[in-house]
């Protein structure tokens, strides 16, 4: 496990302190953190191919493009995923529960924001994520993305462990095309081009 250090502590410190698994990346972004921000906020994830792709194939049906665009809080509906903190401009920290390595996703649907730092049964395990804005200037913001993971009970480590082993290359591969995502759109906004606005629909989100 890795404890973090109290150098540059964030709001995922808060949540999961203590963890078996982690993946990180980064992006720099031409734009000030309040237009990657809100961008940020209004990203539909399935607008992206690779994630419909790969959500199809780990759940076993097609996934499809959403036709009405729906932001990061209105796709958290009925995922099992919780907004676990939101600082304007700073950080985003989301979080669910389950038991991930199970054919249909084994999330616990039930999971409240306010019951999972506690969240610890046996044979279980929870991931935190988050969007965290680093501004460098006002016209430049590196946004980085954290995944950690705690599995609890030995059979719930070796099974992620497994899991993980497989899908961890292809969840990297999400997480780098959503950076991609929110810059391209957070640039576009930052020259003053146009963007398309269309009424928020709920979507699904993936597994760590």
């Amino acid at each position: 496990m890795f404890p973090t250090s109290n150098e540059a502590r964030s709001r995922i410190d808060d949540f999961l302190p203590v963890y078996d698994f982690s993946a990180d990346y980064d992006i720099r972004i031409d734009a000030a953190a309040s237009v990657v921000y809100e961008c940020l906020l209004r990203a539909d994830f399935h607008e992206l191919w690779v994630v419909r792709l790969l959500m199809s194939l780990r759940t076993g049906r097609r996934i499809p493009r959403n036709q009405n665009s729906g932001g990061i809080r209105r796709c958290l509906q009925g995922t099992g995923f919780v907004l676990l903190a939101d600082v304007p401009e700073k950080e985003i920290v989301l979080g669910v529960a389950g038991k991930f390595w199970r054919v249909d996703g084994g999330r616990c649907l039930d999971l409240a924001a306010d019951g999972f730092t506690e969240f610890s049964p046996h044979g279980y395990a929870k991931a935190a994520g988050d969007f965290r804005l680093n501004p460098e200037s006002s016209r430049s913001t590196v946004l980085s993305t954290e995944t950690r993971i705690q599995c609890f009970g030995a059979e719930a480590l070796w099974k992620f462990h497994a899991y993980w082993s497989f899908v961890g290359p292809f969840s990297g591969l999400i997480r780098k095309a959503i950076l991609q995502q929110v810059k391209g759109k957070a640039e576009s906004v930052q020259k003053g081009e146009p963007q398309n606005q269309a009424n928020p629909q709920p979507a699904t989100t993936a597994n760590p």
